[in-house]
């Protein structure tokens, strides 16, 4: 259920209407409003009576100093207006959080939960519940305006992060996806940092396109060098990649300096990957390297910018990558 909203104030503040505009885009609400009471009865009745011509729920949104007192006066004029019975919830303070629009969002969803949950939740079929869990994301994520493809690898790294944030925080480069898509369907290479990404990547889909994942990262060789040279196992492992980076798409999702390094393999020795997803998670390191990735234009990108990302978000960019070179690929056969 996604209840409409109006946000309401005493006299007309243009922030206002920026803060309507997000949360259409970024929260996924379909119908949202903005009233100042200057604007007269008149006005209030047809901008409510819109609203609930397409939903009898309503999230009534107020940032006013005292807000018990224009919520007051909203009721007065919502019960002299006539107006058909609605289930209608105040939502009232201003929530200053890094991420105000998504706050926002969930506390007026919030508003339209059960107080108390049943005591026996009903749990969907085991199959059905990837299908609800889909089913939210894309719901919230439908103000986005994203583009299909773009959708598709953003609610998969939702979904595997279970963290709408994380939606926010996405960002890629124009040509990411089609060089992705070529690069899978000419059988590059996929060049990780850690394990856990290679083992979380499809193997039916890897297989089917002949495209090997290489992780170098706990081989010997490699942390016997990382010692003598007092770097990370990661650095040198992406040195070991060296051969094979060329036209792959190289992965990181848990190691800073893993991305560090192919940055710098990039700037200083001319090596070409076709895309870098760099998603490294953590407070050392990792919203600096991203940055740097994000601001070159040699190679084109994926990544989530700040300390947020992690291999699971890796796994599910990638794997999505895989699910698009796949549909179209179905489609050009048929």
């Amino acid at each position: 259920m996604t209840p409409s909203v109006l946000i309401i104030s005493e006299k007309h503040h243009l922030h206002l209407e920026g803060v309507k505009v997000q949360l259409e885009k970024r929260g996924g609400f379909k119908n949202v409003a903005v009233f100042a009471f200057l604007e007269g009865r008149e006005a209030f009745g047809r901008k409510l009576g819109d609203l609930l011509s397409d939903s009898r729920h309503l999230a009534v949104v107020t940032f006013e100093e005292n807000p018990a007192a224009i919520l007051e006066q909203f009721d007065l004029w919502y019960r002299d207006a006539m107006l058909p019975e609605a289930d209608i919830r105040p939502v009232f303070g201003l929530l200053e959080t890094p991420s105000f629009i998504r706050a926002l969002s969930t506390t007026v969803r919030q508003q339209f939960d059960p107080e108390q949950p049943p005591e026996e939740p009903p749990v969907p079929e085991p199959d059905k519940i990837e299908e609800e869990s889909f089913r939210i994301i894309d719901e919230v994520l439908s103000g986005y305006g994203f583009e299909e493809e773009w959708h598709q690898v953003v609610r998969r790294a939702v979904h595997a992060a279970a963290d709408f944030e994380v939606a926010d925080r996405m960002d890629h480069h124009v040509g990411a996806i089609d060089t992705a898509v070529r690069a899978i369907h000419g059988g590059a290479n996929i060049i990780v940092d850690v394990q856990m990404v290679e083992s979380g990547i499809s193997k039916p889909l890897t297989g089917k396109f002949k495209t090997e994942i290489r992780c170098f990262v706990g081989d010997e060789d490699v942390a016997s060098r990382a010692k003598a040279e007092g770097v990370t196992r990661s650095t040198i492992a992406m040195r070991k990649a060296v051969p094979y980076l060329s036209g792959s798409i190289v992965v990181v999702g848990n190691a800073p300096t893993a991305l560090f390094e192919v940055l710098r393999l990039i700037r200083k020795e001319g090596v070409r990957p076709a895309l870098v997803v760099g998603v490294p998670v953590g407070f050392v390191g990792a919203a600096e390297s991203k940055e740097l990735l994000s601001r070159q234009d040699i190679v084109p990108w994926i990544t989530t910018r700040g300390p947020k990302g992690g291999s699971t978000v890796a796994v599910a960019i990638m794997n999505a990558l895989l699910r698009i070179a796949d549909a179209q690929e179905k489609r050009g056969a048929g």
